[in-house]
């Protein structure tokens, strides 16, 4: 299979990107648009939106900076975070337990003990 190519506007495209990442984002980045792209020429509709990536950039920095100064466990990290994801997907859903449970590709019974645990019954 021969290599794909970049064209000028994705070539554009990366240039332009801010990666908060390292090497392996890029690489994970151009497998991805490899698969996607056609005729073995990757143009810059076959990879992602930077704003995609600036978005998570912040995510990342706002997730950090409020748990800089904390005394806080990972396993009450990790209970708001699902719960954060429950409440958005049931949000999302309005509220359809079995809709939410397909979103987040969980079984309907694994979900309903979730929403139950955390309170969001």
């Amino acid at each position: 299979q021969a290599t794909p190519q970049l064209s000028d506007a994705a070539l554009n495209q990366l240039s332009s990107y801010n990666f908060p990442g390292n090497v392996r984002e890029l690489e994970n980045i151009l497998q991805r648009a490899s698969a996607l792209a056609e005729e073995n020429l990757i143009n810059s509709i076959d990879l992602p939106d930077s704003s995609i990536s600036d978005q998570l950039e912040i995510g990342v920095k706002e997730t950090q900076a409020a748990y800089a100064n904390t005394p806080y466990s990972l396993e009450e990290h990790l209970l708001t975070v699902e719960k954060q994801a429950i409440q958005t997907a049931l949000e999302e859903t309005k509220w359809n337990k079995t809709e939410a449970a397909k979103k987040l590709g969980m079984t309907f019974r694994s979900f309903r003990y979730r929403v139950k645990k955390l309170g969001l019954d």
